[in-house]
C-alpha cells in the first residue's frame, strides 16, 4: 500500500478556508497518479493504491462535509463513490484470487482441479470487473470529473 503523500508546507494554523483546499487538492492528486497504472492494469498495485487513494478523499470529504454546499457536496460524492466502489470490486477479485492460489499450492492433488477451475471463474468475473471500472473512469473523463471535483472542493464555505 502506498503511502500518503505529505503536504508540503502545510500550517495547521491557517484558517479551513486555505488548509481544507489545500488537503483535498493533494488527497486528489495522489489519487489520479495511479491511474494510468489502474488503466493499464499491469500491477494490481496501481489499483490498490488508487482504491487506497480515493478513500482518503472520501474521508477528508465526510469530516468536512458541513463546510461545502449539500447540492454539490453530494454530486461530487457519488461521483467519488462511484469510483471507489468500482475499484473495491476489482481488488477485492485481485485478494480472493490470491488467497485461492496460494491455497492451491498447499493443497493435495485431489482438490487441486476444482481450485483451478475456481480461480478461472474468478479471473474471468474479475475480467468483467475490470471492464466496468475501465468504463467508469472513461464516464468520469467524459464528464470531466476531474475539473468539476476540483472546482468544487475550491468552494470552501
Amino acid at each position: 500500500m502506498a503511502k500518503p503523500w505529505k503536504i508540503p508546507n502545510f500550517n495547521p494554523d491557517k484558517e479551513i478556508y486555505v488548509c481544507l483546499p489545500k488537503i483535498l487538492n493533494l488527497r486528489f492528486n495522489e489519487m489520479l497518479s495511479y491511474e494510468q497504472g489502474t488503466i493499464t492494469g499491469r500491477e494490481i498495485e496501481s489499483l490498490h493504491s488508487m482504491r487506497i487513494a480515493s478513500r482518503r478523499v472520501q474521508a477528508v470529504l465526510k469530516a468536512f462535509r458541513d463546510y461545502y454546499s449539500g447540492k454539490e457536496y453530494r454530486k461530487e460524492y457519488i461521483k467519488l463513490l462511484s469510483l471507489i466502489r468500482a475499484l473495491g470490486i476489482v481488488r477485492h477479485y485481485d485478494v480472493f484470487i490470491d488467497m485461492l492460489e496460494k491455497y492451491q499450492i498447499s493443497t493435495i492433488e485431489n482438490g487441486k482441479d476444482a481450485l483451478e477451475l475456481l480461480i478461472i471463474r474468478q479471473k474471468s468475473l474479475r475480467i468483467q470487473k475490470r471492464k466496468e471500472l475501465l468504463a467508469t473512469i472513461r464516464l468520469l473523463k467524459k464528464n470531466r470529473f476531474s475539473e468539476t471535483f476540483r472546482k468544487f472542493i475550491s468552494e470552501v464555505q
